[in-house]
């Protein structure tokens, strides 16, 4: 009796740990982007070209998750999401160039914090799911939650790391408060984009070189796309 109320207890507790390791687990990796960060900033415009290395080196990476042999079939689909994603990474590059480091910055602010928001809410709150179809485990507290810690971060870092290449304050100029939230919105439709491709070709992550978060596609999916929305409001603006 007393063994079995003792599995019983066990049953009940390893789900919250498994919660608990998860998260943590999603967090010491999200660290790893840290270094590309401080890299981003103190490559000068004279050094654009090692910019642009790193960023289509990446992009090498991730072509190597899309014609990946573990995936079968799919060739036209696969291939639409490689001119995709090539696409996006030239457009990280575009923003880079002409907005300097602060474009690299607002952007990985957005799509960091808005993928911590959304994952954060999202566990605690629960709720009513946003798109069962695509990613079952996605829920409107969640794409709230997500817009809501975006917004806190970019305010916060108003002034904090835009002040890194003198630019004009994340309130300001080219990041208003309209262009926030249309990247924002972007950056959530990327990473259902990626649900979407991923649902389609049967497979769960592209790949496990970030624990917790999967492939390099699974951890830039929401960047690729925010930074296409962000160059189009550069071009057309």
């Amino acid at each position: 009796m007393a063994g079995n109320v003792e599995s019983m207890k066990k049953e009940v507790k390893t789900p919250a740990n498994s919660r608990r390791v998860e998260l943590m687990t999603r967090l010491l990796s999200s660290l790893l982007f840290v270094p590309v960060i401080i890299i981003m900033c103190l490559v000068k415009d004279e050094y654009i070209g090692i910019f642009c290395l790193l960023s289509f080196a990446t992009y090498a990476a991730i072509l190597k998750e899309i014609c990946s042999r573990s995936i079968n079939g799919k060739y036209f689909l696969r291939g639409i999401a490689a001119i995709v994603c090539f696409i996006g990474i030239s457009a990280f590059v575009y923003c880079r160039k002409v907005l300097g480091v602060s474009g690299c910055i607002f952007l990985i602010s957005v799509c960091s914090f808005t993928d911590i928001g959304a994952y954060c809410f999202g566990k605690v709150i629960g709720g009513p799911k946003l798109c069962t179809k695509i990613s079952p485990k996605k829920t409107w507290a969640g794409f709230f939650g997500g817009i809501i810690m975006a917004n806190v971060a970019c305010y916060s870092l108003d002034g904090l790391f835009f002040s890194v290449s003198n630019t004009k304050a994340a309130f300001s100029g080219i990041y208003n408060l309209a262009t926030i939230q249309y990247v924002i919105i972007f950056s959530i439709f990327g990473d259902l984009l990626e649900s979407f491709f991923k649902r389609k070709i049967s497979v769960k992550d592209m790949g496990n070189i970030f624990p917790g978060h999967g492939g390099v596609l699974d951890r830039l999916d929401s960047l690729i796309v925010a930074s296409m929305a962000l160059a189009l409001v550069v071009i057309l603006f």
